[in-house]
């Protein structure tokens, strides 16, 4: 099972270490666009944003894993606004 780091969290604990993306940027996050996650706190994947529903957001892998095996290209993953690193739209 995998697990996702919370950017929000990171940023505010962490703030010279870690940047989150913004609440209007996280409003905009629309089905199309590419979002970065942290998975398992070992890597940062891109995800390519498949639906979303009332905050929840489902997406596909969109490169290779290099450093983790859990999850590969193509798998599908569910996440939240405060999961997202980056945004790329």
């Amino acid at each position: 099972m995998i697990q996702l780091v919370n950017i929000q969290e990171m940023a505010k604990n962490y703030p010279d270490n870690f940047v989150a993306p913004n609440e209007n940027e996280l409003d905009a996050v629309k089905v199309g666009d590419s979002v970065k996650l942290c998975i398992n706190n070992k890597e940062k994947l891109w995800v390519a944003v498949q639906a979303i529903n009332n905050g929840n957001f489902k997406g596909k892998i969109d490169n290779h894993p290099i450093v983790i095996d859990d999850v590969s290209y193509g798998d599908s993953v569910m996440f939240k606004k405060e999961n997202i690193y980056l945004i790329f739209n």
